[in-house]
């Protein structure tokens, strides 16, 4: 990906600002036995028996089938599924053009299940069949009804072997369940307008699809995968009644507890750290919620399931910027799950208090965030201190650990590099990389030793995170050790100034002389150019809308200009600019930038010899 730099030629002592011609995309080296071993050897033993066993013992592709009649249950009570997108849906179903990752198919005459044409993340997307999430009931939708139905039809003629796209357990899981919430819906008007046949063999291929599943539940994956699993089966035992559907119910009842307790951590976050998986999983513990009510079933982990949504939407409210939206940590974009305020309006039961996003400083520490927020200036950092994700899956990865996004008077400033796609290559190996991300490479290498797509060898394992206040002055601090095996260790301080300055302020401990990369990536609507001042640091000013700040190192090195991307959505990146802030020398060093409102003086740093404090203005601001 090649874009084009916006200006910033000099800075404010004529010194010339080198501009990279594009991202320091990591090569894609061999994989060693080494890197296999060290990705395999955080497995859990449960995990690498169903690996041996999907490998020694491949299950049938054959599909699976229920003896006897499937018909959908009656409910105890109406349930109100909150719908997918609908305008966007009933244009699909209209039209039979399907929209995923920014690329159009329009297929009136085949709708292109399993074409090569597609790559496989947008394949998945089409066979989840999230634009029948919809209610059509009302009579002007009737057309609409009979083209949902047609579409559900088309998929169970043209995928009857069991070894298409749409029966990989992650897309089949999410199919069953957006075909029962089409079928709960709109089933009776169905039947109104003639097409009980169509209903009667929808339920018939469900019961193959639920049955199916049952037999490639994802455990060597396990995470949010396997949470969509056990979703499904539960969704055909409340739904659906057949022979097999107390077998699917009690499956899904039997873990669903367990994966509650490993999932979902103390502080509400999910266990795989990426705001968008949380969001999803959010999501689907709703579902199962209202899904048990409307079944009348009494859950036994009833209680957990209402502390764990309370607790997951506590922590969501917690981590969105002033915009309302997610940070892009860890493979997350804006459109991969519904909107966090739908997520908690729906989640909060009636009656309850709504959250308010808290002020001040406010540690997580089980999922490794802090998060400061100004309510005067609507400004918010969101510091990312915490593991990649659990050693046994870090699937959803990146090495970013200290890396930070923020926002200021509303307005994104500092973010993530995002998340364009899934498939393997130098896309997918940059957004995952260090230098996508707002924090220190060491060498040239990453944190964390990312590999394929999905894969992680070494793990950068992490300190506490703390928050506190010094003298007015409120800062946040983390440490990893991924960057152990070459002698360094990495702490990091952030802190907000009374005045409204942040300073990043980096320690690095070890010996020897080594490289170090400071990389701040700024979102595409921040404009850049020359600073103003007339001392002798590197400085940049960046406009945003009516407001203007200036960036600063406050120590040695360099500063370049790097053009890289933005991607906010799967298929999108949008040109931007991103500091690299370089320097090389002998350990230990403390290195430290900051950002400022244009009309607030820069803070003053001082390293306090023989300590490991440093002064901000007049506050110590201690490593430990």
């Amino acid at each position: 990906m090649t874009t084009e730099a916006k200006s910033v030629a000099t800075d404010s002592a004529g010194r010339s600002l080198r501009a990279a011609a594009s991202p320091a995309v990591p090569e894609d080296k061999s994989v060693s036995l080494g890197v296999w071993w060290r990705t395999v050897r955080e497995f859990r033993t449960d995990q690498v028996f169903q690996l041996v066993r999907r490998r020694v013992w491949p299950a049938s592709r054959a599909v699976r089938t229920v003896a006897g009649r499937s018909e959908l249950r009656s409910l105890a009570r109406p349930v109100e599924f909150a719908e997918w997108q609908r305008d966007k849906a009933c244009s699909m179903i209209e039209t039979r053009a399907f929209t995923f990752l920014e690329q159009t198919s329009f297929s009136p005459g085949a709708i292109p299940w399993n074409s090569g044409e597609y790559s496989l993340l947008w394949l998945y997307n089409l066979n989840y069949c999230d634009f029948l999430n919809v209610d059509l009931t009302a009579r002007p939708d009737e057309p609409l009804l009979r083209s949902a139905l047609s579409i559900c039809l088309d998929w169970i003629g043209r995928n009857p072997q069991g070894s298409e796209t749409g029966w990989m357990p992650y897309p089949l899981s999410l199919r069953i369940v957006n075909w029962l919430k089409f079928l709960v819906r709109n089933a009776a008007g169905l039947r109104a307008i003639g097409e009980e046949a169509g209903v009667e063999r929808m339920l018939r291929s469900l019961a193959a699809q639920a049955a199916t599943l049952e037999e490639r539940l994802e455990s060597d994956l396990l995470a949010n995968h396997f949470l969509k699993n056990l979703k499904a089966l539960m969704f055909a035992g409340a739904f659906i009644e057949c022979a097999a559907s107390e077998r699917w119910w009690r499956t899904g009842e039997r873990y669903l507890g367990r994966e509650l307790e490993q999932q979902i951590l103390p502080d509400g976050g999910h266990f795989e750290r990426s705001p968008m998986y949380h969001s999803q999983v959010l999501e689907d513990l709703i579902d199962i919620r209202q899904a048990t009510t409307a079944a009348g079933r009494r859950l036994v982990c009833r209680d957990p399931l209402a502390r764990k949504i309370s607790t997951m939407s506590r922590f969501l409210n917690t981590v969105l910027h002033p915009d309302g939206e997610i940070p892009l940590f860890n493979d997350s974009t804006r459109s991969g799950a519904r909107s966090a305020q739908e997520l908690i309006r729906i989640a909060v039961q009636p009656g309850a208090v709504t959250f308010v996003p808290p002020t001040g400083s406010v540690v997580l520490p089980e999922t490794g965030y802090a998060v400061m927020r100004d309510r005067r200036t609507e400004s918010t950092l969101i510091f990312d201190c915490g593991p990649v994700g659990p050693d046994f899956n870090p699937g959803h990865a990146h090495a970013d650990v200290l890396s930070y996004e923020l926002s200021l008077d509303r307005q994104r400033i500092v973010v993530d590099t995002g998340v364009s796609t899934y498939d393997r290559g130098p896309e997918r190996r940059y957004e995952r990389s260090t230098a996508a991300h707002n924090t220190i490479r060491i060498d040239g290498e990453d944190q964390a030793e990312i590999w394929a797509s999905f894969r992680v060898g070494r793990r950068p394992r992490v300190g506490k995170i703390t928050a506190g206040e010094a003298g007015g002055f409120r800062f946040v601090r983390g440490q990893h050790f991924g960057y152990r095996h070459l002698g360094v260790t990495h702490t990091r301080a952030i802190v907000r100034t009374p005045e409204g300055a942040w300073v990043v302020i980096d320690w690095l401990d070890g010996s020897g002389t080594h490289r170090a990369e400071s990389f701040v990536h700024l979102h595409p609507s921040v404009e850049t150019c020359p600073a103003q001042s007339n001392d002798d640091r590197d400085a940049v000013t960046l406009l945003s809308g009516p407001h203007r700040y200036e960036l600063a190192s406050l120590g040695p090195g360099d500063l370049e200009v790097l053009k890289t991307w933005y991607a906010p959505e799967f298929g999108v990146r949008q040109p931007r600019v991103s500091l690299c802030w370089k320097w090389a020398g002998r350990l230990p060093v403390v290195l430290a930038y900051a950002l400022a409102p244009r009309d607030t003086a820069m803070p003053k740093i001082h390293a306090v010899p023989e300590s490991d404090a440093v002064r901000v203005n007049n506050a110590l601001i201690s490593k430990r």
